[in-house]
């Protein structure tokens, strides 16, 4: 792992070396990064979902089949057979749901490595607040500022991204919400 660190040290650390300012370049150096490791998740994650699309679609249409039948036996056929067909219908949705959420956890993989690089490169040194944050103290620690930061860029860029999908006809519509 080490040598990978080692390897990339010349590409991350160019943003940190375009502002002279010390803290400036730090916030700049870690936003980039962030974004980065954003992008590639947001890449990964598309591909897996790629993967797994036929998945993915067969186990929404159950989940929408599974409704659909619940509310006919709820009016027509009485509540044992709606607590069969819900149970099937919660089955469905637990399959996509974990299905989903390991996509989603998997498209996570480029964080430790910036963070590696980044413990490896700057060690413990973090930019000093002029007040004290709960928890964190006035001098938090890379991570906090890695995490503040990628969150937001995380949810923009995914944001920005489908957007341009959508406009460029590149991606399917998504489904739109009942009552829409």
């Amino acid at each position: 792992m080490e040598q990978l660190l080692v390897w990339l040290d010349p590409f991350f650390v160019l943003p940190f070396r375009l502002v002279a300012q010390p803290e400036a370049a730090y916030f700049l150096g870690t936003a980039t990064l962030a974004l980065l490791a954003a992008l590639i998740g947001i890449a990964t994650l598309r591909m897996a979902q790629r993967m797994h699309r036929k998945r993915l679609k067969q186990l929404k249409d159950d989940m929408r089949r599974y409704h659909e039948l619940g509310e006919i036996a709820l009016q027509n056929e009485g509540k044992e057979t709606f607590k069969a067909v819900n149970r099937q219908g919660h089955e469905a949705f637990g399959y996509y749901f974990s299905l989903s959420n390991a996509l989603f956890v998997a498209s996570l993989w480029p964080v430790p490595i910036m963070l590696a690089w980044m413990q490896m490169r700057f060690g413990m040194v973090s930019p000093v607040l002029p007040f004290s944050l709960p928890l964190f103290g006035n001098q938090p620690s890379m991570v906090f500022w890695f995490v503040i930061l990628y969150i937001p860029l995380r949810m923009y860029s995914s944001r920005g991204i489908t957007r341009w999908q959508q406009r460029h006809g590149v991606a399917p519509q998504q489904d739109a919400a009942p009552g829409a």
